[in-house]
């Protein structure tokens, strides 16, 4: 794991400078500082920046991060000096920790440190492959455009994590509105037909019988009620923020019909686009296979590109390492086949990327045609029967009345 660093040390003058440097250890952060001509005196790990943000404040969303960083690359390309555009997106009326983060960089570059050791500690909200980007873009001096790729890479992110979203949202309102009025007829109505049936001296049917007892036992434990849906609710909240349970979700759902090849092609498209981005702004291969990865939520899917990484570091070409793995259909393979025999193979995966992209787009329509009327059906199933068994048991009573 990378940390920041914070040291005293003499020049060659013999004065006492200050700084900070990014190093797996402190070992490391004595070398790097050595390697820059000091003779440091003190090291230590550096305090975590004071961000000034209010209590409660929101963290600043992906669109705010994403137009910050646009203007930073834009800036970089039209040739303004670094420390001058930095300055610039400082005064801007940007979200106040992206403000304070740019603010922290910009101090950061005065002291004399580099931008691409700065850039995850002032912004360390930003995704690790953007200072992958960043650090290749500025070794070519290419820095501008690579941001602006980098910019590229997490629109594309994150419009595939809202197209999932939005997907799900009408049935998840559609699921959690029948919910609500299962609990509600339950609690207000049929207990009303309970105290009218009660003197009933002929025996219910037996779904009535249980229907009626339901409706009983949830009108008189009402605070029980609110107290279960409310652990329910939290317990939601709480699993969409467990990523162990996420990934296990996700590995269960990937194992299902239309799902299952929906969220991999999902994944396999955030993958090419990465590792296309990545080649094209000169980042080595083996680095841009690992942070490809990273992107990919299917735990099963993970381990397969994490032995085509492996692979491909003992001389196996990508093509061929993928072939292996089995991951990819035979199109994905020719496709980056294509790309290491002519030098174009950023092209050819974000063309593979558009490819799987299309094609998941398609499976989540299908997914959805299929999910809204199951969803619809189960509704009017289970209210349709707790209807049912009230009809019956009236017309019961009604029947030994005659």
């Amino acid at each position: 794991m990378v940390n920041s660093f914070d040291y005293q040390a003499l020049d060659i003058g013999g004065h006492v400078v200050k700084g900070s440097v990014v190093a797996v250890s402190e070992r490391h952060a004595l070398r790097a500082i050595e390697a820059q001509g000091l003779a440091p005196l003190l090291v230590f790990p550096s305090k975590p920046a004071v961000r000034s943000r209010q209590f409660f404040q929101r963290p600043p969303q992906t669109q705010e991060i994403l137009l910050s960083l646009k203007q930073l690359s834009l800036l970089l390309t039209s040739g303004v000096p670094m420390i001058r555009a930095i300055e610039t997106l400082k005064q801007q009326k940007l979200h106040p920790v992206i403000s304070s983060g740019f603010a922290d960089l910009e101090r950061r570059l005065r002291s004399g440190q580099g931008f691409t050791n700065s850039l995850p500690i002032s912004l360390p909200m930003l995704p690790s492959y953007v200072t992958q980007l960043a650090a290749a873009g500025e070794a070519i001096g290419r820095l501008g455009e690579a941001l602006a790729d980098a910019v590229t890479q997490m629109s594309y992110e994150h419009q595939i994590r809202q197209d999932i979203r939005n997907a799900l949202t009408y049935p998840a309102v559609l699921i959690g509105a029948g919910f609500t009025a299962v609990i509600f007829i339950f609690i207000v109505v049929v207990p009303r037909f309970s105290a009218m049936l009660a003197q009933a001296k002929s025996p219910l049917p037996w779904i009535s019988t249980v229907v009626l007892n339901t409706g009983m036992f949830l009108n008189a434990n009402r605070m029980l009620v609110f107290i279960g849906a409310a652990a329910i609710v939290a317990l939601i909240v709480w699993a969409l923020g467990n990523k162990k349970f996420m990934s296990a979700l996700r590995e269960r759902a990937a194992k299902m019909p239309i799902l299952g090849a929906w969220l991999l092609e999902s994944d396999l498209a955030r993958w090419a686009f990465m590792l296309g981005t990545m080649f094209a702004n000169g980042v080595e291969m083996t680095k841009a296979l690992d942070l490809s990865r990273d992107t990919i939520s299917l735990p099963s899917l993970r381990t397969r590109l994490d032995q085509v990484s492996k692979m491909v570091r003992a001389g196996k070409s990508l093509s061929a390492a993928m072939a292996e793995q089995r991951a990819f259909n035979d199109t994905a393979i020719s496709l980056v086949q294509v790309g290491e025999e002519s030098g174009h193979i950023d092209e050819m995966l974000r063309s593979l990327a558009k490819l799987y992209d299309d094609s998941g787009r398609q499976r989540m329509k299908r997914f959805l045609i299929l999910l809204e009327p199951a969803a619809i059906l189960f509704i009017g199933i289970v209210v349709g029967g707790i209807v049912a068994a009230i009809m019956l048991a009236i017309t019961s009573i009604n029947q030994v009345a005659l």
